[in-house]
C-alpha cells in the first residue's frame, strides 16, 4: 500500500453486510500460515480497506466486561486482576479489551492498522488491551518500540481440540501479553509521524 493512499477503518459487527467476508479472509489467512481451521470468530472486527474497497489487513476485538475472554483459558485468574499487579495499578474490567484474529496478506500494513485501532478504540474509552502474540508478532511489536508485558504462555492443553482447530499456532511460542492503549498509540505516532499526520484522510465507518 503506498502511503498516499486513503485508508478506511470499518467496524464491523456481527450483522455488518462484509461479515462473512471478514471471517472468509481470516479463516483463508490463518489456514495458509498455521493450517488452523477456524470457525468460531471475534464479535467485532477492526478492518483496514483501500480506496477500492480492497481489505488490506483486519484485527477482531472483545470488550472484556461483556464477556470471558478467549485468552482467560489461560490465565489462572481474569485478566484484569493479572494486569492489575503486573502494572502496580488497579485496572477496571470495563475498560479492558481482548485483540485477536489479526489477518492480512498486505505486507506492511499492520503497524499502521494498530495506530487506527488503538486510536478507535480510545475514543470509545478503553485504555486497556490484552492479546496472545505468536512470537514474530511479539518481534515486530518490540522492533516498532511498543512494550507489551508478557503475563504467560499459552498453553495449548488448555484449549479443547487445540491441534485440530489451531493447526501449528501453538508451534509459534505464542504468549498472553497486555499493555496501555495510549501508550501504545503515542509510540506508534512518534514511529510513524509521517503517517499520523495524515490521519484527517481516514474515515471510520
Amino acid at each position: 500500500m503506498k502511503p498516499k493512499e486513503l485508508v478506511t477503518l470499518k467496524v464491523i459487527n456481527k450483522s455488518h453486510p462484509l461479515r462473512q467476508k471478514v471471517e472468509q479472509y481470516v479463516a483463508s489467512r490463518y489456514l495458509l500460515a498455521f493450517d488452523a481451521h477456524i470457525t468460531e470468530f471475534m464479535p467485532t472486527f477492526l478492518g483496514v480497506y483501500s480506496e477500492k474497497n480492497e481489505l488490506l489487513s483486519v484485527c477482531g476485538y472483545r470488550i472484556a466486561s461483556q464477556e470471558p475472554l478467549f485468552l482467560e483459558q489461560y490465565l489462572t485468574k481474569p485478566a484484569e486482576q493479572i494486569m492489575s499487579g503486573q502494572f502496580s495499578q488497579p485496572i477496571v474490567r470495563s475498560t479492558l479489551i481482548e485483540f485477536g484474529q489479526l489477518a492480512s496478506f498486505s505486507k506492511g500494513i499492520s503497524p499502521w492498522h494498530f495506530l487506527l485501532m488503538a486510536k478507535h478504540l480510545i475514543e470509545q474509552g478503553f485504555e486497556w488491551c490484552i492479546f496472545t502474540a505468536t512470537d514474530p508478532l511479539y518481534v515486530m511489536m518490540v522492533h516498532l518500540g511498543l512494550k507489551p508485558a508478557v503475563l504467560g504462555n499459552a498453553d495449548q492443553q488448555n484449549i479443547n481440540n487445540a491441534q485440530t482447530t489451531w493447526g501449528t499456532y501453538y508451534h509459534t511460542q505464542p504468549r498472553v501479553s497486555a499493555g496501555n492503549l495510549k501508550a501504545g498509540l503515542a509510540q506508534l505516532i512518534q514511529r510513524y509521524d509521517e503517517i499520523s499526520s495524515r490521519q484527517s484522510r481516514v474515515k471510520i465507518s
